[in-house]
């Protein structure tokens, strides 16, 4: 267990990286508002219901059970 510990913490830096600015970005920004950064690069608040690039994005709503239950 103590070789994988630094692992563990690795991915709970992360993870906790991950939810701080998700939350930064709700705070921030009202849906579909934007920020330019640079002439290529601009921050807008969009809500993917998919999984990766929008996979399952169209379907009725099952997929996010379906999606939690592979990842747990």
């Amino acid at each position: 267990m103590s070789k994988a510990m630094p692992w563990f913490t690795g991915a709970a830096v992360i993870v906790l990286a991950d939810q701080l600015t998700k939350w930064l970005m709700l705070v921030r920004f009202a849906p579909g508002e934007r920020l330019e950064l640079t002439g290529f690069f601009n921050l807008v608040l969009v809500f993917n219901k998919g999984a990766a690039f929008s996979f399952l994005a169209a379907a009725q709503g099952w997929q996010t059970p379906l999606l939690a239950a592979f990842a747990l």
